[in-house]
């Protein structure tokens, strides 16, 4: 035992400093990041580039906060979703595009993070099966018909989907990277996903700083730049990330306030990110291959 006079061991020093340093929500590494905005305070992960909040908000306190917003889902967008069914015309316009398909009809999607419902429900209009996760307002999107779980655990074991729609949603979540590696054992081989969310490195947080509207935002705990979301993207499984450039009209923009979204989203330093990737094709093994392992098993004619 030390007296109180006693110097402490650096190996003791060391360990309580690290023990004090914050932790990467993305990446779990500890200790290697820099304050990237003050007040709201965030940490930018030297390791993987996620800004996040600090101090990192615990599920109890963001599950009060949500559960206060669904109380009144249409006063309390920021809480609930902004997306509304203009914004989904477009978004599901530019995903059809896109993905160079004539329609989304018939096709099983997933919307993850499904908010009030307007991309669901646009979705639904073109034929597509759609399933939402929403943990929050679950009661209200199964009031207006739509298939809804509170969250990827619920759903069932054997249900995978052609595509996965996740709008402003990532930058809620405590454990990102944990999520999308969930939802991509969700998507079948050649899946999609379509992701949004606010755009750290776009010329508004630039300009703006820790003043930006998203940053102060209680519910916004986690951004990512446009190279920081590939990265996890692609760290968690998806292959051919890509970012569309998609001109969205915002419904409530004046005109002024439209003609600087559209030149901000043409030079891509907009506030929104806007990301497509893929699951890989399970692709068989060729008769070379299985010649060279010995296998036998036959290939499909």
């Amino acid at each position: 035992m030390l007296d109180s006079g006693a110097a402490v061991p650096r190996s003791y020093e060391r360990r309580t400093a690290k023990m004090d340093l914050p932790e990467c929500p993305q990446c779990k590494f500890q200790g290697a990041a820099s304050v990237h905005w003050r007040a709201p305070r965030f940490l930018r992960c030297r390791e993987c580039g996620t800004i996040f909040r600090d101090p990192f908000p615990g599920e109890s306190e963001l599950a009060n906060y949500y559960r206060e917003g669904w109380k009144e889902p249409e006063e309390n967008v920021v809480e609930t979703g902004s997306t509304d069914g203009v914004i989904a015309r477009y978004l599901a316009d530019s995903l059809t595009d896109t993905l160079a398909l004539r329609s989304l009809s018939g096709m099983r999607i997933l919307d993850f993070g499904a908010g009030r419902g307007a991309m669901t429900l646009e979705l639904m209009k073109r034929g597509a099966k759609l399933v939402a996760v929403e943990p929050f307002g679950y009661k209200f999107l199964a009031e207006l018909g739509i298939s809804v779980y509170r969250d990827l655990a619920h759903l069932p074991d054997e249900l995978t989907f052609d595509g996965i729609v996740s709008l402003e949603t990532i930058e809620h979540l405590r454990d990102p990277g944990g999520v999308l590696a969930g939802l991509y054992k969700r998507l079948s081989p050649g899946g999609w996903l379509l992701i949004t969310t606010p755009n750290a490195a776009g010329l508004p947080a630039r300009l703006m700083g820790q003043h930006w509207r998203e940053a102060v935002k209680p519910g916004h705990i986690v951004f990512f730049t446009p190279a920081a979301l590939s990265k996890i993207l692609e760290k968690n499984g998806f292959s051919q990330v890509q970012r569309p450039r998609w001109f969205i009209r915002y419904p409530r923009a004046s005109p002024l306030r439209a003609l600087l979204h559209f030149g901000l989203q043409k030079l891509a330093i907009d506030g929104g990110l806007r990301m497509v990737a893929y699951r890989r094709q399970t692709k068989l093994p060729t008769a070379d291959l299985l010649a060279e392992q010995g296998g036998k098993r036959a290939l499909p004619e």
